[in-house]
Order: structure tokens, then C-alpha cells, then sequence
């Protein structure tokens, strides 16, 4: 059925349609508003996914690596000064090391002498391998002798002094408590070097300089008694 609406034909299906295509006025002013609306809301949600995402990439690598300062390199002139230098240096050590082991040697001839006065404890044969065996030995360490150096402290062995005036170095006990390895000193062996090996020997002489005159006392005491003794057996037996 069909209706007549200001003089024209009027559908009711095309009149749903252009009811829904009408714009009332002010709502093209709202669409436009909604619009801008959610273009801000959606700008807002994206702005701190994108600070975040921001945050989470980590600092370049090459940006926190230092810089390689530049190698100066020496002239000709300055490493040839270096290289005498050193060469001086190595003579000198040389040198140095030489005059330490003769002064070793005297010590060591000096405190053979002084054995006594050190009372130092003598090693018996057997407990030394065969060969070594046949001359005598005498022990440089011992609980008596107070003296020891952090170096000497520090060696894995014992240090002795034969009848021959050489310093030897005994190491590897048996299980019996005989010594496996006699090996002579020589810089450097077993980690004893030669100004460490004279400083306790010069330790070991002023050790014996102090009990120099108790000993002496010692022996003043033992002549008079010995002295009184033969008075006793000269003297005649008494008459009755």
C-alpha cells in the first residue's frame, strides 16, 4: 500500500532506509567528536607499548665496550737502552750469585769446625743411601737451633754439611726414616737460593758466637774437675 507525503510517493521500506541515512543536525559534530575520541584512546594504548618496548631493548654492545688506548711503540735508540740495561742486569746477577756461593763455602767450612759449639746432631750411615754413607754428616736443622728463615721453613727437606765442607740437600724418606735422595747444593736446587741459604748460615755463625762462651765455661768447668781428680789419684795412701 502505497501513501502520498508532501506530494510524492513514500515507500514504508525506503522510508526505514533513508530514516537510517537522515543526519539530524549536531550529529555529524558528534561523529566527528567520537572519532578524534578514540583516535586519542587509541594513541594513548599504543604510546606505552611502545615506551615499553623501548625500555626493554637492551644497550648496544659496542657502545659500553672501552676504547683500545694506542701502543706507543719504543724508538731503535730506547729499546737498544732497554736491552743494555738488561744485559747489565743479568751480569750483575750473575756476578752477585757467584760472590754469594763463595760466601757459603767459608760459612759452611766455618760451621763444620762449630758442629760442637751448635751441637748439631750427627746422621747415622744407615740412614743415608751406601755411597753417601761412607763420610760423615751432620743435620743443619733441628728444634735447637731457633734461627730458621721463611725460606728455610719453607724447604721440603733437610739441609746438612758433610766432613767434606759441602751443603747437601736430603729429601724422599723411606718408610723406614732413611733418606732416598742426597742431592749438593746448587742455586736454585729444590728452591733454595743461594742468598737465602747464606742468610741462615750466617744465622747459624752468630748463633754460635752467642753460645761460644757458655761452651768455653763448659770446658773451663770440666778442667778443673779433671785437674782435681788427678791430684786425688797422685796423692800416696796414708800410713797406719
Amino acid at each position: 500500500m502505497r501513501t502520498i507525503a508532501r506530494g510524492a510517493w513514500y515507500d514504508k521500506g525506503q522510508g526505514d532506509a533513508a530514516r537510517k541515512n537522515v543526519a539530524f543536525p549536531g550529529s555529524r559534530r558528534r561523529t566527528e567528536k567520537s572519532r578524534c575520541a578514540s583516535s586519542r584512546d587509541s594513541a594513548h594504548r599504543i604510546e606505552p607499548a611502545v615506551a615499553v618496548s623501548c625500555a626493554a631493548v637492551p644497550n648496544s654492545p659496542i657502545a659500553e665496550e672501552p676504547m683500545q688506548q694506542p701502543v706507543e711503540a719504543p724508538t731503535p735508540e730506547a729499546l737498544a737502552d732497554l736491552v743494555a740495561r738488561c744485559a747489565q742486569i743479568n751480569r750483575y746477577t750473575t756476578q752477585l750469585t757467584a760472590v754469594e756461593e763463595t760466601r757459603i763455602a767459608a760459612l759452611a767450612a766455618g760451621i763444620l769446625t762449630m758442629r760442637g759449639v751448635l751441637e748439631l746432631s750427627e746422621i747415622k750411615a744407615e740412614k743415608l743411601p751406601m755411597r753417601q754413607g761412607r763420610i760423615g754428616h751432620w743435620s743443619l736443622m733441628g728444634h735447637h737451633l731457633d734461627v730458621a728463615t721463611p725460606a728455610i721453613k719453607r724447604l721440603h727437606a733437610t739441609l746438612a754439611v758433610d766432613e767434606h765442607e759441602q751443603i747437601k740437600i736430603l729429601s724422599t724418606r723411606t718408610w723406614g726414616g732413611a733418606w732416598r735422595d742426597v742431592t749438593l747444593w746448587r742455586d736454585g736446587v729444590h728452591g733454595l737460593a743461594a742468598r737465602d741459604l747464606m742468610e741462615y748460615l750466617a744465622a747459624l755463625t752468630a748463633l754460635a758466637q752467642d753460645r761460644a762462651p757458655d761452651a768455653a765455661r763448659e770446658l773451663l768447668v770440666r778442667s778443673k774437675s779433671a785437674a782435681a781428680a788427678e791430684l786425688l789419684t797422685t796423692a800416696r795412701p796414708r800410713m797406719r
